[in-house]
């Protein structure tokens, strides 16, 4: 009993480097509202600034499609002085402010709401972001992580920028841009890799693990044979979040997650164990068995434009 306490306080809440091997220094650990601890590969500082990068340029990019849009819209009378006062003209103006209005604060939220949690860039370098503590990654996370943009980079950035214009100080302009380099190189100097808005949004932004599990590698036809059979309800009680989890889990194959794993899934979907200890699945077999299960539920329900983000979702 001693050994096996101590073996759930390692996974459940102490060290975690016999689980996760080699590569601990490398990854960020959460713990899920199931109380299994996870590790997933944080995005390093030069993929977060590859993102960002790619990011910037689109937004640099939108207004500037925008104004060759005006330029080459088949209305010549546009293009008159006299008529920039008119309805056409105003509504152009307006919507242009719109946009830049959004690329400014509302780009990265727009993105990192959806079901991927991912902007543009981050999607080409194949990151995105997660709550810190594995749950469900809300509005209010992505909003906070945001709004911090602006203490971070461009308020500093914009400060400076006023000064040097009006022929300010030259120790403001050096203060500004201290502050905002040194909280650009905020992730080199924590294991999470982690920025201010990471810290104060309880997210984190880490490496998107591979979206497709090979059918080579969860056999349906063998899981069929294990005679593991799941009722609708208990097939139901999880949503594509925590199918993308389970593969993770089942990639990595690390004993004491797969039976921690198991053990939370049997107790939430209140999974009869067999009495005799001869007919019980190891707990590997048993994942396989309802990572089958699950997707060809969630495909089917997505065949009818129907979609579970994750168990918080009540749209069943």
């Amino acid at each position: 009993m001693a050994a096996k306490g101590k073996k759930e306080r390692d996974l459940m809440g102490g060290s975690v480097s016999q689980a996760m091997g080699s590569e601990a220094g490398l990854r960020t650990v959460i713990t899920t509202p199931e109380g299994v601890r996870l590790a997933f590969k944080a995005a390093d500082f030069g993929t977060r600034l590859g993102a960002f990068l790619l990011d910037y340029l689109i937004m640099i990019l939108i207004p500037i499609g925008m104004v060759i849009l005006y330029l080459v819209l088949p209305l010549p009378y546009l293009m008159k002085v006299e008529n920039w006062n008119g309805p056409m003209v105003q509504f152009l103006i307006i919507l242009f402010l719109i946009m830049l209005f959004f690329v400014r604060s509302g780009y990265f939220m727009f993105f990192e709401m959806g079901p991927r949690a991912a902007t543009p860039g981050k999607r080409v370098m194949k990151i995105r972001v997660i709550a810190h503590d594995g749950g469900h990654l809300t509005p209010s996370m992505v909003v906070t992580r945001n709004v911090l943009r602006e203490v971070e980079f461009y308020l500093p950035l914009t400060l400076a920028a006023s000064i040097s214009n009006s022929g300010g100080s030259g120790w403001a302009i050096f203060a500004a841009l201290i502050w905002t380099v040194g909280v650009a190189l905020l992730p080199l100097f924590n294991k999470q890799q982690a920025r201010l808005g990471d810290f104060l949004g309880g997210t984190r932004v880490v490496h998107v693990p591979r979206e497709v599990l090979s059918y080579d590698l969860v056999n349906l036809e063998v899981e069929r044979k294990v005679g593991i059979v799941f009722t609708p309800e208990q097939v139901a009680a999880y949503g594509e979040k925590e199918l993308q989890v389970l593969e993770t889990v089942l990639r990595e194959r690390r004993p004491a997650t797969l039976t921690a794993v198991a053990e939370r899934i049997r107790k939430r979907i209140d999974y009869n164990v067999p009495s005799d200890p001869r007919d019980i699945a190891p707990d590997e077999t048993f994942l396989k068995a309802y990572y089958a299960a699950l997707r060809t539920h969630l495909e089917h329900r997505m065949l009818l434009g129907r979609r579970r983000k994750d168990k918080f979702d009540e749209t069943r």
